[in-house]
């Protein structure tokens, strides 16, 4: 509600600013029936009754249902969804928590649940303040009569509650038999062949004429329950009218009951019965609001508040005081060489060092995951982590991207620490391309530029080394890859995903295995652009040429650190790098990636 709790509480004055115009016509009604007959008032009442009624129909459809309701329901579930899908961005928990079907349905079912509510509750509010307000009056006029109505209301409403318990009983049987022959009917034509040679024919046809005459009972049961609801709600008033005359025929003949006073009460039943229906379903829009509640609490993390503001990526202290006073930095520009900054925030200075300290991380609800990893990656160097699959590598990597909860350790950034790494390791200060990359099903440049400005795209297209493919294309970088890149080869689905990451101009580019689909020389090429000394890299490989390559390797074992440094250094001290470099390890190190890649000036 959030945002647009002045147009919801607007939205429910004018509800019941519609209702009390009912209200009032039926005074008038009493008024006019009783005036029939007598001299003058009569056209001063109908010209007030046509008032109030273009007055009710004008805000009714002119405001409230093409304005303020579209407004209220649809406000209410942008702002649900940007909250939901931004917990999901922004806190990885989430994935470990539902299921994808799940969290598809929350945003979609659930969010559409909420938001129908939101707009329904002011009609139905004013519609039971009306209800209140007419009993009322109706006990003013005549208490005995009122008091038999709200008998015959409260038999008929129970009447109406035991039907539609049946019909939902009877609903389910349906569809769920309704499945039971679907799934038959799928099975006997995926297996005509086999039915055929044991000239089952008969036996099949009368087990599906079974299973129809059980879902053909169960929807004429549902029918039928579903119009004696129908019918119940449909005369209440009529059957309430005819129990108001039997009661004052006699009264009326007296003067005790007028004309104008059961012109009140059959204008007011009409309403009154409304209820009826609004009961059953104010009950089972309260029963379905709390399920998608519940969802969506369990996708938030158990929280129903969430603030949209946190999604901004928070700046680490030394940003934050850099911003206070940009003209106070007393070292040195960055040289032209250097890594550009573009994009970073006002008076944020360029990556010196990212520094990994006792970082511990887990899967939720299992047990493996990284342990006291301690790591450090220096501007313009190549830091490689390697090991045995399941060593922890891409656990590492995406814990100290914020895309896994930790249990300990701190992320610093130019030895500020990062409270929210998942938000601050984002473009343009951090570029991640992981193991297995995911496209969307549009246009290679689509996918490249996620609606950045076009003039990044050559430059990332051709350090990826995509100028090749996108040559033979036939619409070239508008060429459409498909669900999830489908029509792409699993080497052009890595490369697009890198040049996507470099249209951000990221300071830090973090690479999982991105190579592994490559052939020799396309890999060579494309290692021999990125690390031409201008970039810091991350990135997890097995691959001896990018091994060889690296300021630092670091080498995990069941998630913890067993070596760290120089290439050299680590073959003499880790006896799991002999075993990876050997090529008795899981990984392929003995395939060579063709020649090292050059590393920079004084490598």
């Amino acid at each position: 509600m959030r945002g647009s709790a002045r147009v919801y509480w607007t939205l429910t004055g004018l509800w019941i600013l519609l209702r009390l115009g009912t209200l009032a016509v039926g005074l008038l009604f009493q008024r006019l029936f009783d005036a029939l007959g007598a001299d003058g008032g009569v056209w001063l009442i109908i010209a007030l009754v046509a008032g109030i009624e273009a007055g009710r129909l004008f805000l009714q459809f002119g405001v409230i249902i093409t304005r303020l309701e579209p407004k209220v329901q649809y406000g209410t579930t942008a702002r649900l969804r940007h909250a939901l899908l931004g917990s999901a961005l922004r806190g990885p928990e989430v994935t470990a928590r539902t299921t994808p079907g799940e969290s598809l349905r929350t945003v979609g079912e659930d969010v559409d649940e909420t938001g129908f509510f939101v707009a329904w509750a002011p009609t139905n509010l004013a519609h039971w303040l009306f209800v209140a307000a007419s009993v009322t009056v109706m006990m003013r006029v005549d208490a005995a009569v009122t008091g038999a109505l709200l008998a015959l209301l409260v038999l008929l409403t129970l009447v109406t509650a035991l039907a539609h318990s049946r019909f939902l009983r009877y609903r389910r049987a349906t569809r769920a038999a309704s499945g039971e022959v679907a799934g038959a009917l799928r099975e006997m034509v995926g297996a005509v062949g086999a039915v055929q040679a044991a000239a089952a024919e008969p036996r099949v046809a009368a087990h599906v004429t079974r299973l129809n005459g059980v879902r053909a009972r169960a929807a004429v049961r549902e029918e039928l329950y579903a119009v004696v609801q129908r019918t119940v709600i449909g005369n209440a008033a009529p059957i309430g009218v005819a129990m108001v005359l039997l009661l004052v025929a006699g009264r009326m003949d007296e003067g005790a009951f007028s004309v104008g006073d059961l012109a009140l009460f059959a204008f007011y039943l009409q309403v009154l019965t409304e209820a009826l229906g609004s009961i059953g379903m104010l009950s089972v829009r309260l029963q379905r609001v709390s399920v998608a509640l519940g969802r969506v609490a369990g996708f938030l993390g158990g929280r129903l508040r969430w603030s949209p503001e946190r999604a901004g990526p928070p700046l680490v202290p030394e940003a934050e005081e850099k911003a206070a006073a940009p003209d106070t930095d007393p070292r040195p520009a960055p040289s032209p060489r250097e890594s550009p900054a573009r994009g970073l925030p006002p008076g944020e200075s360029p990556l010196r060092e990212l520094t990994v300290r006792r970082l511990t991380a887990r899967h939720p609800g299992t047990p493996h995951g990284i342990a006291d990893v301690d790591l450090v990656v220096e501007r313009h160097t190549v830091t490689v982590v390697t090991g045995r699959v399941g060593s922890g590598k891409s656990t590492l990597v995406r814990a100290v991207l914020g895309l896994l909860p930790h249990d300990g350790g701190t992320v610093l950034w130019n030895g500020e620490p990062v409270t929210d790494p998942a938000s601050f390791l984002i473009a343009p200060r951090c570029g991640y391309t992981p193991q297995v990359p995911r496209l969307f099903s549009g246009t290679v440049r689509e996918n490249v530029l996620l609606g950045r400005d076009g003039a990044a795209f050559d430059e990332a297209v051709r350090l990826a080394v995509m100028e090749p493919d996108l040559a033979t294309m036939q619409d070239g970088p508008d060429t459409v890859v498909g669900p999830r890149g489908l029509r792409l080869s699993g080497g052009q689905v890595q490369r697009a995903a890198i040049a996507r990451m470099l249209a951000g101009g990221p300071e830090l580019l973090v690479l999982d295995d991105v190579s592994s689909a490559l052939d020799p020389d396309t890999e060579h090429l494309l290692w021999e652009r990125l690390l031409d000394g201008t970039r810091t890299v991350l990135a997890v490989s097995h691959r001896p040429a990018l091994l060889r390559a690296a300021d630092r390797v670091v080498v995990l074992v069941d998630g913890r650190v067993e070596a760290s440094g120089a290439f050299d250094e680590v073959m003499a001290a880790s006896p799991e790098m002999g075993r990876i470099w050997s090529g008795t390890g899981p990984g392929d190190a003995t395939a060579d990636a063709g020649p090292a890649p050059p590393g920079p000036p004084g490598r």
